[in-house]
């Protein structure tokens, strides 16, 4: 089997991949913007019914916290597929390029290294909170977790991504590397 030109058989995958952070991009984004949406609806039914009728849901807060929860993690996905992380670029503008180039995959395998690590945890969280409900929907506990466990998945994916598309010397989409 003869080895691979520079940039031949690549084609399908890179076009997948891109695939990928585009749907998942609109997707997150959907879900973000609906979860934010059902949170401003129920807040106003409690300020309305609390306003005018002297009346307060019970269950306006569980649904305010888990909607917070996908809004939060899933916007997160986000700020990775756009690479808009908060850095401080002052070593690495200082820094030759080769040293940037490091910084850079440092950052990406950090990165990648963290949301392995919240991956993990968020599974045995979500196992130990299948044994919960919550006090007043009676819902699983778990579904506090599930925001946090599937934008940590989205980033991890994401990042790997991106981790080789920096590699094999190729820019993201966003067309910027982090450091």
């Amino acid at each position: 089997m003869a080895a691979l030109a520079p940039g031949e058989g690549r084609g399908t995958l890179d076009r997948v991949l891109r695939s990928y952070l585009a749907v998942s991009k609109r997707v997150v984004l959907a879900v973000s913007m609906a979860f934010l949406a059902l949170m401003v609806a129920v807040n106003s039914l409690e300020i309305v019914g609390r306003g005018l009728f002297n009346h307060s849901f019970v269950w306006v807060q569980e649904i305010s916290i888990l909607a917070a929860m996908w809004v939060y993690f899933f916007a997160y996905g986000l700020v990775a597929k756009d690479e808009e992380y908060i850095r401080v670029d002052i070593l690495a503008k200082t820094a030759g390029p080769t040293v940037r180039a490091a910084f850079a995959l440092f950052a990406r395998v950090a990165t990648i290294g963290f949301h392995s690590v919240v991956v993990w945890f968020g599974i045995e969280t979500m196992r130990f909170l299948g044994l919960f409900r919550t006090s007043v929907l009676d819902w699983p506990e778990s579904l506090f977790v599930l925001p946090i466990l599937l934008g940590a998945i989205d980033i991890l994916v994401t990042e790997c991504i991106y981790l080789r598309w920096s590699l094999s010397g190729r820019s993201s989409p966003a067309g910027r590397e982090s450091a």
